[in-house]
């Protein structure tokens, strides 16, 4: 066995074991090895060159596959013009050219890709189909929308012919995602809805579009359409990797929103303090995420009379910001209202200095005074006083208690 033939085998096993850096390490050895024979105008060279190209492809190092691609379809388009294997090659070229950002040559390459497969396979192959979907996700990317919709019907109709499952749900989501995005969402759901009854029901992909679609659903404010189809990627995912996972965990926050716009408030709250209690289980840390869902519990509170419930969630999100060093500013405004709402203005006041003194700073204080003095604008007594505490923040003295008790509660 030749060096070459050894470190040919030695690439393709790592990379097959999915070892990609170890493969990739090995294949530019490979690859300097033929230069140091000076036998580049080979197959052999050809197809390392493209291997290569594929071990960077999944390490990521995009410039570098985009490159070998590059000098593997050269290397073909010199020793067999047009050719399956250089359509593979322009492939994958314009697909990491994409990942990069540079959409546009990756269209035009695509497009050469797939005049060769109609060419040499004919307008009912599989590959041909492939190389339409793939024209039409470059085409979306520059904004050709009607002619992206175009090549996903085309590559539609030829997969339904062949009848492989996996790519027709690819092309119904694509084409439902174009008709999203011109915000026609009839036709999102109905090429959404095509798409699950080809999905393989246990497989991910399910609970996906599943999720999508109720997406779908409630941006079109349809709410009880929503539901169900939450739940059906609620259970695909308990199948899946169980409750307690963050996919199941997002999910069941989306479907808990929809029971909110729904006034569907004590299933709401269920719902979301099951959120917290997953969230509980799978991080160590509480974020963003997790003052947001207090929030949300905070004003089902709100709604479903109990005040109290509702300041002390709402204290217990301020505090996590806090700490996350973030604006409490939309926290406060609610407070405010709380307070205000169960005629305690001076727990208002004392909310409003609070939300004041931990101003990020100078630049944002403005903006912040407006926001909360918005909060007083039904109550002129109330408001008078608000304009007294803003002149009070100059003379710490006045506010120092105020502020101890603040200090003694980010402590607790």
């Amino acid at each position: 066995m030749t060096k070459i033939s050894y470190l040919r085998k030695l690439a393709a096993e790592k990379y097959s074991a999915g070892r990609f850096a170890e493969a990739a390490k090995i294949g530019e050895i490979l690859l300097a090895e033929h230069w140091h024979n000076k036998n580049f105008q080979t197959d052999g060279y050809s197809a390392d060159l493209f291997n290569l190209a594929c071990y960077h492809d999944e390490l990521g190092n995009l410039e570098r596959a985009a490159t070998l691609y590059s000098d593997s379809a050269a290397q073909i388009s010199f020793a067999q013009g047009e050719s399956l294997p250089l359509a593979e090659r322009l492939n994958n070229l314009a697909t990491v050219l994409i990942r990069i950002g540079i959409p546009e040559p990756a269209f035009f390459m695509l497009g050469n890709a797939a005049d060769i497969r109609r060419r040499l396979l004919g307008t009912s192959h599989p590959l041909y189909a492939d190389s339409l979907y793939n024209l039409g996700n470059a085409a979306a990317e520059i904004g050709r929308k009607e002619d992206s919709l175009r090549y996903h019907r085309e590559a539609l109709e030829i997969r339904e012919n062949e009848g492989h499952t996996e790519d027709i749900v690819h092309s119904l989501v694509s084409i439902s995602f174009l008709h999203k995005a011109n915000a026609e969402y009839d036709e999102a759901i109905q090429f959404a809805d095509s798409a699950i009854r080809f999905a393989v029901t246990c497989d991910e992909s399910y609970a996906g579009i599943n999720s999508y679609l109720a997406e779908l659903f409630v941006a079109c404010k349809k709410y009880e359409d929503a539901l169900p189809v939450y739940d059906r990627a609620l259970e695909t995912i308990a199948s899946a990797v169980g409750r307690n996972h963050s996919a199941y965990m997002n999910v069941a926050l989306r479907r808990a929103s929809a029971l909110s716009r729904l006034n569907r408030h004590r299933e709401a709250l269920v719902a979301h303090e099951e959120v917290l209690e997953i969230f509980d289980r799978v991080s160590s840390t509480k974020h963003a995420f997790y003052a947001n869902c207090l929030r949300e519990i905070s004003m089902l509170h709100h709604r479903l009379g109990e005040p109290s419930l509702a300041v002390d969630t709402l204290l217990e999100a301020t505090k996590i910001r806090r700490r996350l060093m973030e604006d409490i500013t939309q926290d406060m405004a609610f407070l405010i209202r709380l307070h205000l709402g169960e005629n305690q203005p001076e727990k208002a006041l004392e909310a409003l200095v609070y939300a004041l003194m931990c101003a990020p700073g100078e630049k944002e204080l403005p903006a912040l005074i407006g926001s909360i003095a918005a909060t007083f604008n039904d109550n002129s007594e109330i408001r008078e006083e608000f304009m007294d505490t803003i002149v009070r923040l100059n003379n710490r003295e006045l506010l120092r208690p105020i502020l101890q008790k603040w200090e003694e509660w980010e402590k607790s």
